[in-house]
């Protein structure tokens, strides 16, 4: 193969790999995630079939506007292909809670603007669920008619 002509299977991998090093370049403060920030994007090559290698692989040569005009290369003669990107998260494995639901719980439950709403509104229901992403509970506080009263963040460890 010429330095023109790629495999498919290389060409998809090189732009998975661009529209990786694109993101990497956006410049975002340490500690900040670039892995989501494209979270769709869309590549299209104008190419040309070539046949197949001995592997019985696709091989093909990106065309661009000046070498279709030089070569005399007809456009019908072209295929195009879309690289639709679609990020997503890496798995990980789900942390933990340092406390359980019952601590959490207890301690919305304690706090002096919780108690007051409790007095005026009676008793109030809590959903209670861990956000592993961020190390923390979310917790929203609903008066007998279910309606939210407070919707609060705990942090799973105590400070």
């Amino acid at each position: 193969m010429s330095k023109q002509q790629l495999g498919l299977e290389n060409l998809l991998e090189a732009a998975g790999k661009s529209f990786e090093a694109a993101q990497q370049d956006l410049g975002l403060p340490e500690g900040l995630q670039t892995r989501m920030m494209f979270e769709e994007a869309e590549l299209e090559i104008k190419v040309q079939g070539l046949g197949v290698d001995g592997r019985n692989r696709m091989i093909l040569a990106p065309v661009s506007l000046a070498g279709l005009a030089g070569n005399g290369l007809l456009a019908r003669a072209l295929s195009t292909i879309k690289v639709h990107y679609v990020a997503a998260r890496p798995e990980t494995a789900a942390a933990a809670p340092a406390r359980s639901r019952e601590e959490v719980i207890a301690e919305v439950a304690g706090r002096k603007d919780i108690q007051s709403l409790r007095d005026i509104l009676g008793d109030m229901a809590y959903q209670v669920k861990f956000q592993p992403e961020v190390q923390a509970w979310t917790v929203r506080v609903a008066d007998s008619k279910d309606r939210t009263v407070r919707i609060l963040v705990v942090n799973d460890k105590n400070q």
